[in-house]
């Protein structure tokens, strides 16, 4: 079995990695997907999208959570009755964390295409943490934690260039923190790094307002 559980975790939540490297066949063997989500399975046009489809509902239920407890709502995300969750997934590896606070979590390799799109999610003090030399790395790393904050924040339209700042941080942290400005409030996240296999993994939490 392919999971992971050398990443480190904050006791409020659980985190299971699963490293795809199974066929599509070898995978729907395995799987114990409920009616509905076999129904989703099969709107999924490339094995890589289906492998990913599955492999991350094998690491939630790698938690102890059954699928049948499993929804996805109107907007795309996924829920559980009695616990926060949240599920990522890119071509090599599938990501489920649980938890008792709302929290977001995103997995991402290094692909030379970040640099490109790199304006439309750097927020301007973010700006100086990009290092040339760790260009790619870097700018994976804040992309993720900006697409792990806005998974937790479940705010449609919330603009990763101005509305989410990561603070100052480097790729030998572990851990960092982010704040969401809003028309109203401020809210703050803790961050959780990890860095393996030419990929980045964050973990983003709510935290009590400061």
């Amino acid at each position: 079995m392919p999971l992971i559980n050398d990443f480190f975790t904050p006791t409020s939540c659980q985190l299971a990695v699963w490293h795809i490297d199974e066929s599509i066949n070898k995978l729907e063997c395995f799987r114990s997907l409920s009616i509905p989500q076999s129904e989703e399975l099969l709107q999924r046009k490339t094995d890589g999208a289906k492998k990913g489809f599955i492999a991350v509902r094998m690491a939630l239920e790698s938690l102890g959570i059954s699928l049948h407890d499993l929804t996805i709502n109107a907007k795309g995300e996924p829920q559980l009755s009695n616990a926060f969750c949240s599920l990522s997934h890119c071509q090599e590896y599938a990501v489920a964390v649980v938890g008792d606070a709302p929290l977001g979590v995103d997995v991402e390799s290094y692909r030379e295409q970040i640099v490109r799109v790199a304006p439309k999610f750097v927020h301007v003090n973010e700006q100086s943490s990009i290092l040339a030399e760790e260009e790619i790395p870097l700018l994976t790393r804040l992309w993720t934690a900006k697409e792990a904050v806005y998974k937790a924040m479940h705010h449609p339209g919330l603009s990763f260039a101005t509305q989410i700042e990561v603070a100052p941080f480097t790729l030998s942290d572990t851990s960092g923190s982010a704040t969401v400005y809003l028309v109203e409030q401020q809210l703050f996240f803790s961050l959780q790094f990890s860095t393996f296999n030419d990929h980045q993994l964050c973990l983003a939490q709510l935290t009590p307002n400061q």
